[in-house]
């Protein structure tokens, strides 16, 4: 996880420094041709209106910055009981425990050309399902629940994990019964 936040963060200073350069010249390129066009400064206005999501864009990934380093992180990704599945959102100040009937499990997915594993839940499993808690924080609610809008949720890193993606595969069908597992 922490190797993980350095990346991104790394990655998102990076990417909003430039794209910081690139909209400050546009924004130069755009009133120099309001002043020159004169009649036509619509146009120049124009430009500097489309200027205004990447600006927005830049601003929201400087804040989020803020973010990882004030926010702290979950002492574990997963861990797995007899009982129940137990994962540890960032953001939130509990671990999400969600019983293995709830669990289909893991499907492996790649995301951004890097190999992930996605928390996949029964149908309608809910905060206030039987067995399942810390399901009702609003930063596990953004993670693991699925939205038409946010595809990613539940998304661990292969990489980022202490076990290979087999040994997951492995204790989720023994602490499961066999009822949850990996699947490609």
């Amino acid at each position: 996880m922490l190797r993980r936040r350095a990346v991104v963060r790394r990655v998102r200073l990076i990417g909003g420094a430039i794209v910081a350069i690139m909209t400050a010249i546009g924004l130069v390129l755009s009133v120099w041709l309001m002043i020159l066009l004169g009649d036509a400064w619509y146009i120049g206005l124009l430009m500097i209106a489309s200027l205004l999501l990447p600006l927005v864009s830049v601003i929201q990934s400087f804040r989020q910055q803020r973010w990882y380093a004030g926010a702290d992180l979950p002492p574990y990704a997963m861990r797995m009981t007899p009982a129940a599945l137990e994962l540890g959102v960032e953001g939130a100040p509990a671990p999400v425990v969600l019983p293995w009937p709830a669990v289909i499990g893991f499907r492996r997915e790649r995301r951004a050309g890097q190999p992930v594993l996605r928390v996949v839940l029964q149908r309608g499993v809910t905060a206030t399902s039987p067995g399942v808690s810390g399901l009702d924080q609003p930063a596990a609610r953004a993670t693991l629940q699925p939205s038409k809008f946010v595809k990613n949720g539940g998304l661990y890193g292969v990489p980022s994990l202490d076990q290979p993606v087999e040994a997951i595969d492995q204790a989720l069908r023994y602490f499961s019964n066999g009822n949850a597992a990996v699947v490609s």
